[in-house]
């Protein structure tokens, strides 16, 4: 399923990323366009299965949405 891969994907990206910002803040303008293109690519139907991966895999590096 290619929401499934762009999510995989996206999750893959996060450790590196995160261990090279300067700055925090930084980082949710980037991850938030990100994460908004693959929730509006998702099939409506899909998007809060989309949704509940985001949260996860912030959740997983200890991040929560602002």
């Amino acid at each position: 399923m290619q929401l499934d891969a762009e999510l995989e994907r996206l999750a893959r990206m996060l450790p590196p990323w995160l261990e090279s910002l300067r700055h925090p803040a930084q980082f949710w303008p980037q991850f938030t366009a990100l994460a908004n293109e693959i929730l509006a690519d998702a099939d409506p139907a899909d998007r809060n299965h989309a949704q509940r991966r985001i949260d996860a895999m912030l959740a997983e590096h200890g991040l929560r949405r602002p």
